[in-house]
């Protein structure tokens, strides 16, 4: 019954980071939808920190099926 409690709990934080990670990449992704509208290149930083923000969120959310299919499991 613990284990179950514990990865219900990581889920739920791994859906806050996922949540908290998404409001950092829309200001980047504002950035670069601006530069789009625009015609004009992007800042290279906003580029690397919308890569770096998705692939945090993919891996994140990687790690939440995983833990769903371990609680699935029990």
């Amino acid at each position: 019954m613990f284990k179950k409690a514990q990865l219900k709990k990581q889920i739920k934080d791994y859906k806050l980071l996922i949540t908290n990670i998404e409001l950092k990449r829309d200001r980047s992704q504002a950035a670069l939808v601006d530069s789009i509208l625009s015609s004009t290149n992007p800042v290279q930083q906003d580029v690397e920190y919308f890569e770096k923000f998705n692939t945090e969120i993919l891996e994140a959310r990687q790690k939440i099926i995983e833990l769903q299919s371990e609680l699935n499991s029990l």
